[in-house]
């Protein structure tokens, strides 16, 4: 299947930023724009037709339930995955109304959003694979009630995720850096900085994010936001030990 094409909407610059880095560290998705107001994502998702939305609900000039509202009301169809620290019955129950496929709270764990993504990403795949015929039963109800993450294994509750050299990489990424960036993060007494990483091992910036990122996705590394005094937050990166 080809990248899922994802406009992220979030008022916060930095957190909207992350939201970036851990789909582009997944693989398998494509954030065609960021929108940082409600109208703002409106119009993008009018112009660039995204299939998956990322939507908070605390936007400066709308709600994002009323963000959501309005994307229903368009004749192209979109998936949204509601992320957000409202909490309230009322919003909740106004998201699943407007058919989320999610509704994340933050503070949440690279975990949590990657199991989410996964069934997502399951869900297209076998629907894809059925072709354009009717649908049957099993799969008109996942989409209604899209798959939950998956429970741990049978006799082992809450297992680990598998050691990053384990796993198979995206598109992109290379063993032998992998192991540089997993060995530099392991030996830094402290949190470092993409850039920084890059400069220690001759990568580009955006490629030491990437590394970086996709350590965090499987929960490998952590990821803290540095604000300093004025500007943007730098995004520092921990191994996990």
């Amino acid at each position: 299947m080809s990248a899922i094409r994802t406009l992220i909407i979030d008022d916060d610059v930095a957190v909207a930023g992350i939201h970036h880095g851990f789909l582009l560290a997944r693989g398998g998705f494509d954030v065609v724009a960021m929108a940082h107001t409600g109208q703002q994502g409106l119009d993008l998702a009018a112009e660039l037709r995204p299939e998956l939305v990322l939507l908070d609900i605390h936007l400066p000039d709308m709600s994002g339930l009323d963000v959501l509202r309005r994307l229903r009301g368009r004749q192209h169809p979109v998936d949204v995955l509601v992320i957000t620290a409202s909490r309230e019955l009322e919003t909740v129950r106004g998201a699943m109304a407007g058919g989320v496929l999610h509704y994340l709270v933050k503070p949440f764990t690279s975990q949590a959003l990657n199991e989410r993504l996964d069934g997502y990403v399951r869900l297209r795949e076998e629907l894809a694979a059925g072709g354009a015929g009717p649908l049957d039963q099993d799969s008109i109800d996942r989409l209604v009630a899209p798959a939950r993450p998956s429970a741990p294994a049978a006799g082992r509750p809450g297992h680990a995720d598998p050691p990053a050299a384990a796993v198979r990489l995206p598109k992109g990424l290379s063993r032998p850096t992998l192991d540089a960036v997993i060995e530099a993060l392991k030996a830094s007494p402290e949190d470092v900085s993409a850039a920084g990483l890059a400069l220690q091992l001759g990568l580009s910036r955006v490629s030491a994010r990437r590394y970086l990122e996709y350590l965090v996705v499987h929960g490998h590394a952590r990821l803290t936001p540095r604000y300093g005094a004025a500007g943007r937050p730098e995004n520092r990166y921990l191994w996990r030990r």
